[in-house]
């Protein structure tokens, strides 16, 4: 535990050493304020309207169909759930490539590999040095949330929503470090190592970008602005009635988004959040008892890249050569 523990400092302090904490960090952070500030302005424009209705309805002498928009401050969090998703997977593809090109220029695994230390630990100290980069980068994060969401969504935080906001940046690092175990296996295997962050990115394309998407479009609820079946005032019963004789495609259109680390990480925190609004009010035990699927498939793909790491690196010849 000792060498892992340090071969992790080691590759904590290259990282914090380069470059690459400040610009991310000085990224996410403009980037969660910014997002906020648009987040607050469009509720207020749906407040706004829904006044203005209001106003219409009362004057006409009929009462509202639907009730006040409700804020909950951490409904304003999409945005920055969604940064999270391409960036934060990008940067784990970077990290998992520095942590091989790093080692291919200065030949220092060679040095490492003389020692009597397992790959097995080596593997463990990269992968604990990057977590531990990578929480303190979405810790931060979750701590400006915390600083700023009250001067900017006009909110007070509850004490469940420190709680929310902790499990947001752990669960986060997690997904993240998915990324890394793919762009680091990848950068082992490819001779010229550019080509492993190539394919590291079509592979982010498919599973970030392209696959949420065609779930999306697939899901017929997301056809009309705020949802189909809500806009139809239709109940959960009739819902799941019509979607019945839909449900081969609707089997097709999940598998789709089951393949998709991102899909699962997305429905965990945007439950979490009470950005999916069914959520908004609900317990922690009860959206663990909806989502904690969702929440086990980000660490089941989490340990599947740590094994495959170790795998290709005992049997990989070209660290030797590098």
């Amino acid at each position: 535990m000792n060498k892992i523990f340090i071969i992790a400092k080691k590759e904590f302090k290259d990282i914090l050493r380069s470059r690459i904490f400040v610009f991310v960090l000085l990224m996410l952070f403009a980037l969660t304020i910014i997002s906020l500030f648009v987040s607050e302005l469009v509720f207020k424009d749906q407040v706004t309207q829904y006044n203005n209705s209001l106003a219409i309805l009362k004057s006409i002498g009929k009462l509202p169909a639907s009730p006040s928009p409700q804020l909950f401050p951490l409904n304003l969090l999409r945005g920055v759930v969604d940064y999270i998703e391409i960036i934060g997977a990008i940067l784990g593809i970077f990290l998992g490539y520095i942590s091989v090109f790093k080692e291919r220029n200065t030949k220092a695994i060679k040095l490492l590999l003389t020692r009597p230390i397992k790959r097995s630990s080596i593997i463990y100290g990269k992968i604990l040095g990057n977590f531990s980069f990578i929480f303190l980068m979405t810790a931060s994060v979750a701590l400006l949330i915390v600083l700023t969401l009250p001067l900017i969504g006009d909110a007070g935080l509850a004490g469940i929503d420190f709680l929310k906001l902790g499990i947001f940046a752990l669960l986060s690092a997690v997904y993240i470090l998915i990324f890394f175990t793919l762009s680091f296996v990848l950068s082992l295997k490819q001779k010229n190592i550019v080509n492993a962050l190539i394919v590291s990115f079509a592979i982010w394309l498919v599973f970030v970008l392209i696959l949420p998407q065609i779930g999306d479009t697939m899901d017929p609820d997301n056809q009309v602005p705020g949802g189909f079946f809500k806009s139809m005032a239709l109940s959960k019963d009739q819902e799941y009635k019509i979607m019945g004789g839909f449900k081969n495609y609707e089997t097709i259109r999940t598998g789709v988004e089951q393949i998709s680390i991102t899909k699962h990480y997305e429905r965990a925190i945007f439950a979490l959040f009470g950005i999916k609004t069914q959520y908004n009010g609900k317990t922690l035990n009860e959206i663990f008892h909806d989502k904690w699927g969702d929440a086990a498939a980000v660490v089941i793909f989490l340990l599947f890249g740590v094994w495959v790491d170790i795998i290709f690196f005992k049997r990989s010849q070209n660290i030797l050569n590098i």
